[in-house]
């Protein structure tokens, strides 16, 4: 049985449809330009990155406005099918995947005090990606690229497709050379999506990373990181997100 889709959510949508072909259509290379080479041990210079905890505080406030928002509203009235008598029972139906607003506001933890983005899928995404090492260990060949971060490595065939698994199930993750960068794509099927971009700066001597998530259930998520070039990893280096 076709469902409607609410006004709103049907044109949020059509603009991620929209945004996703536009990802679609730049293909990523298996192959860096010549000269290329983002190999190396990087390590994050704080100073020269976003501060996440602004980020944080931004998507506290909007999801404090719209757990509040959700908890205020009336439920819709229930729809009742007629009979001959006057009688009726209640129109059931699945609902279908939950939507991000829903995904955000269920679950324990919504009283007083407690964190708004607790239950939220953008903010979890955030966070696997500030909890990862302040060393970058890079190691590039022609048919595979690998990120190290101690706590944290990952490997990809430049040009390659991939089905992995994610919080709410899986998700389609294309990698590769985009000009002078690697990019990781992963889409979810339910979830916000995430893009990870890897260059040097002009001068070579630093690691540019630019981590793109959502928009989903809260606004999209811009957080640039700035890495220095290091000559050894320091044991047990763990994450920070000062």
């Amino acid at each position: 049985m076709l469902r409607l889709m609410r006004p709103h959510l049907a044109a949020s949508f059509l603009l991620a449809a929209a945004a996703l072909s536009g990802c679609l259509g730049s293909r990523l290379e298996p192959e860096s330009q010549p000269g290329v080479h983002i190999a190396g041990i990087w390590k994050l210079n704080r100073a020269a990155s976003d501060d996440p905890q602004k980020i944080i505080t931004a998507l506290r406030t909007e999801a404090e406005k719209k757990i509040r928002r959700a908890m205020n509203a009336a439920p819709p009235p229930p729809v009742y099918g007629g009979g001959e008598q006057g009688q009726g029972r209640r129109r059931s139906g699945a609902r279908g995947s939950p939507e991000p607003e829903d995904m955000m506001a269920q679950g324990p933890g919504l009283g007083f005090g407690a964190d708004p983005l607790r239950n939220s899928p953008t903010m979890h995404a955030l966070r696997d990606v500030l909890n990862r090492g302040d060393y970058l260990t890079i190691r590039q060949s022609p048919g595979q690229v690998t990120f190290d971060y101690g706590n944290y490595s990952r490997s990809y065939t430049p040009g390659g497709r991939s089905v992995v698994s994610s919080e709410t199930g899986v998700a389609d993750q294309t990698s590769g050379w985009d000009a002078k960068q690697y990019v990781i794509n992963i889409r979810p099927q339910l979830g916000p999506a995430m893009v990870e971009e890897y260059s040097l700066s002009p001068d070579g001597k630093q690691l540019i990373v630019k981590t793109h998530i959502g928009p989903f259930e809260l606004q999209k998520v811009n957080l640039t990181r700035v890495y220095d070039s290091a000559t050894a990893v320091v044991p047990n280096s763990g994450p920070s997100i000062d």
